[in-house]
C-alpha cells in the first residue's frame, strides 16, 4: 500500500502536536486524547471502498445572504470544516437581497441560500423569497431563513406564510444546530413542492 502526506489545516491543536516532537518509527508518540490528528493523515493511494478522496468530492454550495459583514464572517468560520454526508462547504455571499438576486441569476448552481429578512427594506428577504419561487422559478432551490428580527412577520407565521425550507433565529445558532438543520435540508427531499403564495 502506498502512502501520501496529505496536509490538514492549520489549528493551534496541531501546532502543539509538532511541539511535542512526534517522530514516525516503529514506536510512536500517541497523540493526546483530546486531539483529533496531527499535521498529516495517511490516504491510500486507492481507496479499499471504491469512494472518491473526501477532498475530491463536489462541495455544498452555501449562499450567505446578509447584510451584516460579521454575519458572513462568523458563519464561514463556524461551517468551513463541516462536512454534510462527507462532503465540505463552499461559500457564496451577498450582502442585499438585490446582489443576491443577481448571483442567484448567474450562478448555475447553488445547494442551500441563508437569507437574512431585514437588509434594504424590513421585509427584503420574504420579497425575494416570494421572487424566486414565482417569476424566478427557483422552486428547486432550499432556503433557511436566519434572522434575528423577520420584520414585520414573527417567527411562526413566516414559516406558515412563507414557501421557505427552514427557519432559525440567529440567537439560537450553534454548531450543532446549524449542520443538523443544514444536513437535513441537503440531505432531504427537494422543495420543488413550493411556489409563490
Amino acid at each position: 500500500m502506498i502512502a501520501r502526506l496529505t496536509p490538514l489545516p492549520f489549528t493551534e491543536s496541531s501546532l502543539a502536536m509538532n511541539r511535542q516532537g512526534w517522530r514516525l518509527n516503529n514506536d510512536p508518540v500517541e497523540p493526546p486524547a483530546h486531539t483529533e490528528s496531527g499535521f498529516f493523515h495517511f490516504m491510500d493511494e486507492e481507496a479499499d471502498d471504491g469512494q472518491a478522496p473526501v477532498d475530491a468530492l463536489e462541495p455544498w454550495v452555501l449562499l450567505i445572504v446578509d447584510d451584516e459583514p460579521q454575519v458572513h464572517e462568523a458563519t464561514t468560520l463556524t461551517l468551513r470544516h463541516g462536512r454534510i454526508d462527507n462532503r465540505p462547504f463552499s461559500f457564496l455571499h451577498a450582502h442585499s437581497a438585490a446582489e443576491a438576486r443577481k448571483l442567484i441569476n448567474a450562478a448555475p448552481h447553488i445547494d442551500l441560500v441563508l437569507l437574512d429578512v431585514v437588509m434594504e427594506t424590513r421585509d427584503a428577504g420574504l420579497i425575494l423569497v416570494n421572487e424566486l419561487r414565482g417569476p424566478m422559478g427557483r422552486s428547486d432551490l432550499k432556503i433557511l431563513i436566519r434572522s434575528g428580527q423577520p420584520g414585520f412577520e414573527k417567527d411562526n407565521t413566516v414559516r406558515e406564510r412563507y414557501p421557505v425550507d427552514g427557519y432559525l433565529q440567529k440567537t439560537e445558532q450553534t454548531y450543532a444546530l446549524m449542520m443538523d438543520v443544514i444536513g437535513s435540508l441537503l440531505l432531504g427531499a427537494s422543495p420543488d413542492r413550493h411556489s409563490a403564495s
